[in-house]
């Protein structure tokens, strides 16, 4: 599966090594400030070295509680704090376990128990090693077209697996042909089917993207059999992935869907970042594109998973980046926000533009 990147520069050299000095991931919650009152007990924890399926497990001997409520799922090679909630009943319990890897930062009640998604994203902290002076200052170049222009909002290794035989057997379960014992494993397969199809969707409108802006405009008239009228408004349409006709956008301040009839009309609001396209994760109820979008879509579509499907954002927008290059020791530092379910680590791929994964499996 090969993510391409709208910056086309010269790969970057450096080293990431996936550990809890170098990957430090903060959930940031949906409260400024707790109410502290109801029938539900969250926790803050920080771990290391433990997926959050494996705290899960931890947690669910200690307590012999299974009503454990999370809101995202965290690296395992990483120091990374995130929220739990528990009965109220549990509370206690939870308080005193004793764990080498698990430390309970701080606590209090709610009224509801935390599901997936109940987090606004996570703040990232990552340290890269063997950089040198040309190295950062290509870093820092590639950091300010990121902050300004966004990345392609691709699912990170983490959502596949290191199992090569994934994909077949994810679409097995996504098809309902194969049904696996634990119930958190058959969704996180049936959710890998989807993402692989998003990330190969997401990889073509790049390239799409790409051709629309080096190529002259009739080879594209005849290569996409547009009009002249419809080439020009797409040359001259500012954004990281090029809206078609037919696509589906997600409007921030209405948090509304909206079919894309009129190219000129999205135009600013597109610009000005107030709008983004959207792809699918495939399913029964899912919103499909139309037009163009949707003849490209069709490829990357398929009817039979068993699952209701949504749209996801095709570009992400990190917030308040910050990096620091500290030649003595040859390491870059960099910190950032980004929302619910994108990837640090694929930011760290667009960074170095070629593939990180063989590094990240080695601490």
């Amino acid at each position: 599966m090969k993510r391409i990147f709208k910056q086309n520069h010269k790969p970057i050299k450096f080293k990431f090594r996936q550990t809890k000095d170098d990957f430090i991931v903060t959930e940031l919650p949906l409260w400024d400030t707790p109410q502290d009152k109801g029938n539900y007990f969250i926790a803050k924890v920080q771990k290391q070295e433990l997926s959050t399926l494996e705290l899960l497990d931890i947690l669910e001997e200690e307590l012999q509680c299974f009503n454990i409520g999370y809101a995202g799922l965290k690296d395992k090679h990483a120091t990374t704090t995130q929220y739990i909630s528990v009965p109220l009943k549990f509370s206690r319990s939870l308080e005193r376990i004793r764990h080498p890897r698990i430390k309970i930062l701080e606590s209090f009640k709610a009224k509801e128990k935390l599901s997936i998604g109940d987090l606004k994203g996570n703040n990232f902290f990552i340290r890269l090693h063997d950089v040198n002076a040309e190295a950062a200052s290509n870093l820092e170049d590639v950091l300010k077209e990121i902050q300004k222009h966004g990345m392609p909002n691709y699912f990170g290794y983490q959502r596949f697996g290191k199992d090569s035989g994934n994909f077949e057997k994810s679409r097995e379960v996504a098809q309902g042909e194969l049904m696996m014992k634990d119930k958190k494993i058959h969704r996180i397969m049936l959710h890998a089917y989807q993402s692989y199809l998003f990330n190969d969707w997401l990889a073509k409108r790049i390239e799409i993207t790409n051709d629309i802006e080096n190529k002259d405009s009739e080879e594209l008239l005849v290569n996409m059999n547009i009009s002249a009228q419809e080439c020009d408004v797409l040359k001259n349409q500012a954004g990281l992935i090029k809206i078609l006709s037919g696509d589906i956008v997600y409007e921030y301040a209405s948090k509304k869907w909206i079919n894309v009839t009129d190219l000129q009309k999205i135009r600013k609001p597109y610009k000005e970042q107030k709008i983004v396209p959207t792809g699918l994760l495939a399913g029964s109820k899912a919103w499909r594109a139309k037009g163009m979008a949707g003849e490209i879509e069709h490829h990357y579509d398929d009817l039979t998973v068993n699952a209701m499907g949504m749209r996801r954002e095709a570009i992400v927008y990190p917030k308040a980046i910050r990096y620091e290059y500290k030649a003595k020791d040859k390491s870059f530092e960099l910190s950032f926000n980004l929302p619910k379910g994108s990837y640090a680590t694929v930011l760290l791929e667009n960074l170095a533009n070629r593939d990180l994964t063989p590094d990240f499996q080695n601490k």
